[in-house]
């Protein structure tokens, strides 16, 4: 059996919460001005200012995001993109709404990578009120000249950390990364995550050389990320580190919100099951019922 998850000292905040369903999960943008040739995001919103919550579309900002989190039961909300870096004001703006009808122990967090990072956005996200931020950078190029921006959120009281994909050949340098960010005292914790492949990359990694597992995901990626998490551990001791894999987020974190869903909003003749899909009595059998991104997909069995 795979592995779940490897974590060397102590979860995130953000990531406790995926791990308990609690955290609804919103794409606020596919804007990103990068190519990362790894970039997993579907070409339908790479490039467009589109948004999703919980895959479910936002049509009315903000209204359709409480809506949803409502019917979660959220206790946190994760941004991602594209970048979300790119539409700092609507990140702000959010983050307001959400600490004003939720209260400051909301937690939220975002994803942006460190090539996005301005001045300008900088100051306004440290204003913002959001909890944490999870810098992305595979090379140590990519912090040149950001690493002052990056102290100017932590001396605002976000929590940085690193997170990226474990990208086999790319070790040494994403422990550089590492390093710059440990020894300059900004990040309290590293994410690495198991490369998945998507109709978005899959040729550009086929093309890089890589090797596609049975399972979704890059053959070697759950190694390299253990390498990688070894010598950071090894190096600075007090550094939390997760290796998330792609089983992980499909069945824990994924299938944990679901089943939370499900149970919230379920018939009263309908049967939650373990792994958020939703059983009920038809007339001539079972009905297994799946929800997803809003739709609803459904199976008799006899």
């Amino acid at each position: 059996m795979r592995s779940l998850n490897i974590v060397f000292g102590e979860f995130a905040r953000g990531c406790r919460q995926c791990q308990l369903g609690v955290k609804s999960v919103l794409f606020i943008t596919g804007l990103c001005p990068l190519n990362c040739f790894y970039c997993p995001v579907d070409r339908e919103r790479f490039g467009r200012d589109v948004m999703f919550i919980n895959d479910r579309p936002v049509k009315k900002f903000p209204d359709d995001i409480l809506d949803e989190m409502d019917r979660a039961g959220s206790n946190g909300l994760a941004i991602t993109g594209g970048d979300p870096i790119m539409v700092v004001d609507r990140v702000v703006e959010l983050v307001k709404i959400l600490k004003s009808e939720y209260g400051q122990g909301f937690h939220i967090h975002m994803y942006t990578h460190a090539l996005n990072l301005s001045e300008g956005a900088v100051r306004k996200l440290a204003g913002s009120g959001i909890d944490e931020v999870r810098i992305h950078a595979i090379n140590p190029a990519q912090l040149n000249g950001k690493l002052g921006l990056l102290r100017v959120l932590k001396d605002a009281g976000v929590e940085l950390g690193l997170e990226v994909p474990a990208l086999p050949r790319f070790e040494n340098d994403i422990i550089k990364v590492a390093e710059l960010l440990i020894t300059n005292g900004l990040i309290s914790f590293v994410n690495l995550d198991e490369l998945d492949v998507s109709p978005a990359n899959i040729n550009n990694l086929v093309s890089m050389g890589y090797r596609l597992g049975p399972n979704g995901n890059v053959t070697g990626s759950l190694d390299a990320g253990l390498r990688i998490a070894s010598e950071i551990r090894r190096r600075w001791p007090w550094i939390s580190i997760n290796v998330c894999t792609s089983h992980y987020k499909d069945l824990a974190q994924i299938g944990a919100r679901l089943f939370r869903i499900n149970m919230r909003v379920s018939a009263g003749d309908e049967s939650v099951l373990d792994d958020g899909t939703v059983e009920s009595q038809g007339s001539r059998g079972i009905l297994i019922k799946l929800r997803i991104g809003g739709k609803e997909y459904t199976v008799e069995s006899y």
